[in-house]
């Protein structure tokens, strides 16, 4: 059976269907959208499906960008993952609502703040290359830090881990509790926890 990587480069060839990318990383996107729910507690009225629906969607937009030489296509993946989920969840709508561009006002319409000094909504809209450089940066200390945890555990404990979250595979139960046991050592669990709070 080929692995995501492998099928994902097939698919953006033309030696692989779509659809088989997505067999292939359907089961991560569902126990994500999952997880996504149970954080939720069920507001908003987004279902599984819903989420499956943004899932695939967001395969689509990943395949279009991802380069097999700058990681893995399930990391990449997650990250858009994460965007669409946000969205399907209806986390972005109160900023999108605040976005200058979609306001009426101009961008050069004069306003104050609470301190009286004067400025322009063009002073404050969000510079969307310095936000990415800045999710670029995060994205990229994220895997440092994992990349480190992994480190400290036997090659077997890392294949089960990388297996479960990352390949969507049934890992070994004991290499698999050995693993989550080492990473959540308080030394190794702080550096994760950083990115979750």
């Amino acid at each position: 059976m080929a692995s995501t990587n492998e099928t994902a480069v097939a698919v953006q060839s033309g030696q692989a269907d779509i659809l088989e990318l997505w067999f292939a990383a359907r089961r991560f996107a569902i126990k994500q959208g999952l997880r996504w729910l149970r954080a939720s507690g069920g507001e908003g009225g987004v279902t599984i499906d819903d989420l499956e629906q943004s899932a695939f969607l967001a395969l689509l937009d990943a395949l279009e960008d991802w380069n097999a030489s700058e990681g893995s296509f399930i990391s990449w993946y997650a990250l858009r993952l994460k965007t669409a989920f946000e969205s399907a969840m209806g986390l972005r709508t109160q900023r999108d609502r605040k976005d200058p561009i979609r306001s009426a006002l101009s961008l050069d319409e004069p306003l104050t703040d609470r301190e009286g000094d004067p400025f322009t909504i063009a002073d404050i809209v969000p510079d969307p290359a310095a936000e990415a450089a800045f999710a670029d940066i995060e994205w990229r200390e994220l895997q440092r830090v994992v990349r480190t945890a992994l480190a400290q555990l036997t090659d077997t404990q890392r294949a089960a881990i990388i297996g479960e979250f990352w390949l969507g595979q049934k890992p070994d139960p004991k290499e698999r509790r050995q693993a989550l046991r080492t990473l959540r050592h308080p030394y190794i669990r702080k550096t994760l926890m950083e990115f979750y709070r």
